[in-house]
């Protein structure tokens, strides 16, 4: 593999795939839609996935090995208010990407997520385990999935869980650099008990996509922290990790605060298949804290 396109670079997981993929050597062509990184070294291509032409010229140019999928709408609130968005940008944009993929002869690494479980099941799910998503945003990646697959059987899904790390392109948040935020503000954060998920660093998950697709993987993969815990116990270890006052992370049931999109209650996803096939080593949620620390 020596050409790869990921699509999405200014979002968390795409910034940092860009980034360890020009580390590793490789020739990168980097997308970005309504956020334009800081140029480096890898060159930046303006492309909104929803525009099929666009996106069959932009691979067809770009001519990569492997096209990386990590853009999409993934505001579960706001995709439940907005089915409309969500099924044109996660769906129908990654049939536009997969298409265009099976046209230039690439493979599709595309991102999915645990939302795609209803996490009725009470514990970490497979690949195998059937999907049965309850939100208008697991729907929607749901057939990002599909279509996927159905393009070619050759193609990646690597499902991710709660992803995190410092935002070095954007001054969007995720869980932890939220929490962080208003933990130093001496802020109360109210965080779900009930609602348990496998936290994922994102330069870690990064790393570990890059080397499954140099290990020419195909199929279904879950790519997570190897935790399984809730937000209540995130926001304890967040504070433990930074120093900061842990009483300030009151505990809540997910009951006590209406929301547009249901939450599954354990959502957490098992890594076994991918670590054993791939030896890669899925950091746990306090060692990725403690890189966040040492990285700030």
């Amino acid at each position: 593999m020596k050409r790869v396109m990921i699509i999405g670079a200014a979002g968390l997981l795409g910034h940092y795939l860009s980034a360890e993929a020009a580390k590793r050597g490789l020739d990168v062509t980097a997308t970005f839609n309504r956020t334009r990184p800081e140029q480096g070294a890898v060159p930046l291509v303006h492309l909104d996935i929803t525009d099929a032409d666009a996106v069959a010229t932009t691979i067809s140019k770009a001519e990569p090995e492997v096209v990386f999928l990590p853009s999409a709408l993934t505001n579960v609130d706001h995709c439940e208010t907005h089915p409309q968005e969500a099924w044109a940008v996660n769906a129908e944009g990654t049939l536009n990407v997969a298409s265009a993929c099976k046209n230039a002869g690439a493979k599709l690494f595309y991102v999915s997520t645990d939302y795609i479980f209803s996490g009725e099941k009470g514990e970490k799910y497979y690949e195998f385990d059937t999907p049965d998503p309850i939100s208008v945003y697991g729907q929607t990646k749901l057939e990002g999935e599909r279509l996927t697959l159905d393009a070619d059987r050759h193609n990646i899904v690597a499902r991710v869980s709660v992803l995190y790390g410092w935002n070095q392109v954007s001054d969007k948040t995720n869980f932890v650099t939220w929490a962080l935020r208003n933990l130093r503000q001496g802020s109360e954060i109210k965080l779900f008990g009930d609602q348990r998920v496998s936290p994922t660093y994102a330069p870690n998950a990064a790393s570990a996509m890059l080397t499954m697709a140099e290990g020419n993987a195909s199929g279904t993969y879950h790519v997570a922290g190897p935790n399984c815990l809730s937000r209540h116990e995130m926001g304890l270890a967040i504070a433990d990790a930074f120093g900061l006052d842990s009483s300030l992370c009151k505990n809540v049931r997910t009951e006590d605060v209406p929301l547009p999109a249901r939450r599954g209650k354990v959502t957490c996803l098992d890594i076994n298949k991918t670590q054993a096939e791939f030896n890669i080593s899925m950091l746990s949620f306090t060692d990725g804290l403690y890189d966040m620390r040492a990285t700030e």
